[in-house]
């Protein structure tokens, strides 16, 4: 068996470029103890400090993701673990930052269904291929054969916009459009014409 990282030659072998970032060690041993991190980001030429708290630790597209509650900001964030230059634990003076409350934060805050998308078996067997982290699909009948997605695509974040127009093209034909924003019909149209001469 297989998994990714491992060299197909020699599987005793772990290949260099997918060696965990070094902050992702330090990391989950802080989860282990207290949820409650101050967290040091390079966005840019800016260094950036945010005091987090830690819901979920995830892999997605080969790279580390935290997603965490700004507890100053009391919103949502999600920050790339290979942009981390420090990681500490967090001391809030009240400890009122328990995770129920947090979670009830979370759930009011949880964005405007903006994308609604039917799927018929194949586009299904795709979706279990592969699908965004956030993303889950309800099924529409018993024998698993239909089902229907609900979720939020920030289209001011040019990233995820293309993001979005790949999985979207990778689904297939067996997909039908209930709900979609304007910018992910505008950029499958413009991905799509370059296909036409």
């Amino acid at each position: 068996m297989l998994f990714e990282g491992t060299n197909p030659n020699n599987p005793d072998l772990l290949e260099m470029a997918d060696l965990p970032h070094p902050m992702l060690e330090k990391l989950i041993q802080l989860i282990l103890l207290d949820n409650h991190l101050l967290i040091t980001v390079k966005e840019g030429a800016e260094r950036k400090s945010y005091p987090i708290y830690a819901l979920h630790l995830y892999r997605e597209k080969s790279l580390w993701h935290l997603e965490g509650f700004d507890l100053k900001k009391e919103r949502r964030r999600v920050l790339p673990v290979d942009q981390f230059i420090d990681v500490k634990p967090y001391s809030t003076k009240s400890k009122v930052t328990k995770k129920k409350k947090i979670s009830e934060k979370v759930s009011k805050q949880e964005e405007v269904i903006n994308l609604v998308i039917e799927f018929g078996p194949k586009a299904i067997a795709q979706f279990k291929k592969y699908h965004p982290f956030n993303f889950s699909i309800s099924y529409t009948n018993p024998y698993q054969a239909t089902a229907t997605l609900k979720a939020f695509i920030n289209v001011n974040i040019p990233e995820e916009l293309k993001d979005i127009t790949n999985w979207l093209l990778f689904l297939g034909e067996d997909i039908k459009f209930k709900k979609v924003p304007k910018e992910v019909l505008e950029d499958l149209r413009g991905r799509l014409s370059l296909y036409h001469h």
